[in-house]
């Protein structure tokens, strides 16, 4: 029943798997694709409603700037602030003149809330309109004159002007009073305040978004004048708002769209409930699928299965016959199964039968086995009986050969350091000298750094008892084979030479080329395999040899092994 269970699982994350995931990346590109839309709409939105801003604002800007333009290029106004400059005429009859001016355009203009001219004398005269005075104001003839440049200077009043209990907000534009018949001669400064309230209703764009305009991070307009006077870092919430910023060339402030991410957010949330809803209605429908299409064929399974629970507790008398509306394959699956069965039970007297047989041959074997202890206790038999008989020679070599089967025996294939491999080589050099009838001189130079790297048994024998017996084979005057090793780049380089008979190029050419199958070297053609067997690619080797000179081996390891310790 657990098979039965596991099966099922399997096969319904199968194909919810298969159904899901093109329903997840569908969401996914379809998400990705809603967020770019909507972001699309949102950013030109917002353009288009700083654009918006950015030109009802230079329309209401320029409208008061050129009514300030009119008034300083007036003749009258021009003749008269001389006259009072210069202490000419009647001065309060030219003071009255001006001030009648300057009520005559605000009440003419609406949205002007007061004209104030800084005569260069230091004189001051305005027109106060939200108190209707000319004479009387609390703020009028008190104006911080801004630093004019060029043209026009704009100034934003973060302190708002009360009057018949209203608190009412400005915004100044300046601009220098020159006699144009000589430019160079200034008259005063001309500061007219118009209402707040003018530009706020110019920089409205839409009902769905609000829109500031600062003075670099101070508001000195905005859709709540409770706002104004305050640092707009500290009124942002740029959680639930997106914030867009341009700088308005003609005044040099700042134009910032605040634009809700409410109907944004709204948005992308009914996108994900809608998937949501679709994955959630994908996967009831594919449950409800597989439960039909998988149930005959796992009720096929349960009866195969419980053949085989009848066959584990022996009854080899069971078979299993699939529906008829089953698959080809099921009804092959159970044939099969039948014709296993059949099989296993035949199989199990053959078994029976062969254990006899095998326990005869066992016995056999352990009677014949020869214990490898006999044999090193024998040669150590011999050894002495030599020593007796003063034959200190043969007792030499009848130890070096009880050394020998002992190192080769001796965890067969396995590694050891390079310190007792160079010694076991010296004691086979030692009998196959007694073959060759003379001595062989050894030259060995490896440092005592490398002596305790690892290398596999019997890794360089073969290199040792080719030059014994061909390089060293009819050959007169003295034998050396050297052997050196030094640390290369992760690698130790062995190099093994003798002054031997050499090899001939062409035997040379089919040592080096690893495809060969050296006839004579099988030594050589074995380190092949067992180096591609110990460190595959890691490893190499290689000949080089001049006849009648010399022969030299080129072996290349990797010194991953740990060292002794």
């Amino acid at each position: 029943m657990i098979k039965e269970r596991t099966l099922r699982r399997k096969m319904t994350l199968g194909f919810l798997l298969a159904a899901l995931i093109p329903v997840s990346i569908f969401a996914v590109f379809s998400q990705i694709r809603l967020r770019s839309s909507l972001e699309d709409n949102i950013n030109g939105k917002i353009a288009s409603n700083m654009s918006n801003a950015d030109q009802c604002l230079e329309m209401v800007l320029d409208k008061y700037a050129t009514i300030l333009y009119d008034m300083c290029t007036d003749d009258t106004i021009i003749d008269t602030v001389e006259a009072l400059i210069k202490e000419q005429d009647d001065l309060d009859a030219n003071t009255s003149i001006l001030r009648h001016e300057l009520s005559h355009i605000c009440n003419r203009n609406p949205g002007i809330e007061g004209i104030t001219i800084y005569l260069e004398n230091g004189g001051v005269i305005f027109y106060d309109r939200l108190n209707s005075s000319s004479t009387d104001s609390i703020w009028a003839d008190q104006i911080h004159i801004p630093k004019i440049t060029k043209g026009e200077a704009y100034q934003g009043v973060t302190v708002p002007v009360t009057a018949n209990e209203k608190k009412n907000y400005l915004f100044r534009i300046a601009r220098k009073l020159v006699d144009y018949k000589n430019i160079h001669e200034q008259l005063g400064t001309v500061i007219v305040s118009i209402n707040e309230e003018q530009i706020k209703a110019a920089l409205v764009t839409g009902p769905d978004n609000q829109t500031y305009l600062l003075d670099n991070d101070i508001v000195i307009s905005a859709p709540d004048s409770t706002q104004i006077g305050k640092k707009f870092t500290r009124l942002q919430n740029t959680v639930e708002n997106k914030y867009t910023k341009a700088v308005n060339t003609k005044s040099g402030f700042i134009i910032c769209n605040e634009q809700p991410l409410e109907d944004y957010n709204k948005a992308i949330w009914e996108q994900v409930i809608f998937l949501f809803v679709i994955a959630a209605a994908s996967v009831i429908t594919m449950l409800l699928l597989i439960y039909s299409f998988t149930k005959p064929y796992l009720l096929a399974v349960d009866s195969l299965v419980d053949g085989m629970n009848e066959v584990e507790r022996g009854n080899f008398e069971i078979r299993v016959e699939p529906p008829e509306n089953m698959p080809v394959e099921i009804k092959r699956i159970g044939s099969g199964f039948n014709e296993m069965v059949v099989h296993i039970e035949s199989l199990i007297a053959q078994v029976k039968e062969a254990v006899v047989e095998q326990k005869n041959a066992e016995l056999s074997a352990l009677e014949a086995q020869i214990d490898p202890h006999f044999l090193y206790n024998t040669l150590d038999t011999i050894n002495w009986k030599a020593i007796e008989n003063e034959q200190y020679e043969i007792s030499g070599m009848v130890g070096a050969l009880a050394d020998i089967l002992r190192y080769t025996v001796k965890n067969a294939g396995g590694t050891t350091t390079i310190r007792q491999e160079l010694g076991w080589l010296k004691e086979y050099i030692m009998l196959q000298e007694a073959k060759l009838g003379k001595g062989v001189w050894v030259d060995e130079q490896v440092s005592e750094e490398i002596m305790g790297y690892q290398i596999h048994k019997l890794l360089l024998q073969p290199f040792i008892e080719n030059s014994m017996k061909h390089g060293f084979r009819g050959k007169d005057g003295e034998c050396r084979i050297g052997i050196s090793m030094r640390l290369g780049v992760g690698q130790i380089h062995i190099i093994i030479e003798d002054n031997g008979n050499g090899i001939e190029p062409d035997i040379l050419k089919k040592l080096n080329d690893q495809s060969q199958e050296m006839e004579g070297h099988v030594g050589i053609t074995n380190v092949r395999k067992r180096l591609k067997l110990y460190y595959g690619e890691e490893a190499d080797i290689y000949f080089e040899s001049q006849p009648g000179s010399y022969t030299r081996a080129h072996l290349f390891i990797p010194y991953r092994m740990e060292r002794e310790g």
